[in-house]
């Protein structure tokens, strides 16, 4: 093959519209040479990550073209690529903020999910799970850890309706108001799982039921941490805190103790899975005032939420037993 030489070579660029090269854009007569071949600088990432680098030539003897893709290796393996190799971005180009809210959406419309919740304070932690229906605001819930023991039996914690503290109840066996044996109902006109020294097991399943119903679209803004494991940090809107107060009349929400969502301490960190499923949700907010029998209101500085989600085999009951202590 003749030598080649700068007056016989081609300038071509890469059109990113139309996603060809074309016969203009580059000179390569500026462009180092390594061999009998001038490197083009217009770059294209392969679907493994390998930048790949397009010349084209002509033959000072003859007018046939010929193309070379120039590859990068890695660790002495070759990496194969071509001109037609693009970038594939992390959840195929969709924008953070559309891939928590299909997730967020996807649960919402979900029958049943199984729950796992964790919330901790500086002196108290729980931790338990249960089922719930996000878009009914039901749930029923067993909580197991506890940090310091409870003061009073916390029971099943039942949610019967997304707000208010009347539709909560805690589920007891052979308890305070029933027979030996009996199933029972009770609202204790506090918020149901209260702990002196940290949120209780009511507060924390409904402000997590509100975290996912406004990632559905009130995603101020979103960006992803690891693409590896699909992790991102979410803020939401000023509005995802509203109202604050009870709205059991209004149809606009599902989800209560939103006015939590005002004081979080920063973005929510969201976790999705392979399949863009939503898997976690961490969260911190302060300060809270826990709730206090006698009336004597302290303030904690802060609280943090950890929620985990996943498919249900199970169906969520809420039969509603023949002994109740319920306004």
């Amino acid at each position: 093959m003749p030598e080649l030489t700068e007056p016989h070579l081609e300038t071509i660029g890469f059109d990113d519209a139309e996603g060809y090269w074309t016969e203009s854009g580059i000179d390569f007569s500026s462009i180092p040479r390594t061999g009998d071949v001038w490197q083009g600088t217009h770059g294209r990432q392969s679907s493994e990550g390998m930048p790949c680098m397009l010349s084209r030539l002509r033959n000072s003897g003859m007018r046939t073209l010929a193309a070379s893709v120039l590859c990068v290796f890695s660790v002495a393996m070759t990496v194969g690529c071509s001109a037609d190799d693009t970038p594939t971005p992390p959840g195929g180009g969709r924008a953070p903020a559309s891939l928590v809210g299909a997730a967020a959406n996807d649960a919402f419309g979900a029958e049943v999910l199984t729950l796992s919740v964790g919330a901790e304070s500086t002196d108290a932690r729980w931790a338990g799970e249960g089922l719930i229906a996000l878009s009914e605001g039901q749930f029923r819930f067993e909580v197991g850890e506890t940090q310091p023991h409870a003061e009073f039996e916390v029971g099943t914690v039942v949610g019967l309706g997304g707000e208010g503290a009347e539709n909560t109840v805690s589920e007891t066996v052979g308890g305070s108001i029933g027979g030996a044996g009996q199933r029972c109902w009770m609202n204790p006109h506090a918020p149901v799982g209260y702990f002196t020294d940290t949120i209780s097991v009511e507060e924390a399943l409904r402000v997590t039921g509100a975290v996912v119903e406004s990632m559905r679209g009130e995603i101020k803004q979103a960006r992803m941490i690891d693409p590896a494991i699909d992790s991102f940090e979410v803020e939401l809107m000023p509005s995802a805190a509203e109202p604050e107060d009870e709205f059991v009349d209004t149809p606009l929400r599902v989800w209560g103790d939103r006015w939590i969502l005002g004081r979080l301490g920063g973005p929510i960190a969201v976790e999705l899975t392979d399949e863009g499923a939503l898997r976690s949700l961490e969260f911190e907010f302060g300060p809270y005032e826990p709730y206090s029998l006698l009336g004597q209101q302290h303030s904690v500085d802060h609280v943090s939420i950890s929620a985990r989600f996943a498919p249900a085999d199970t169906a969520l009951v809420l039969d509603p037993p023949a002994c109740q202590a319920i306004e």
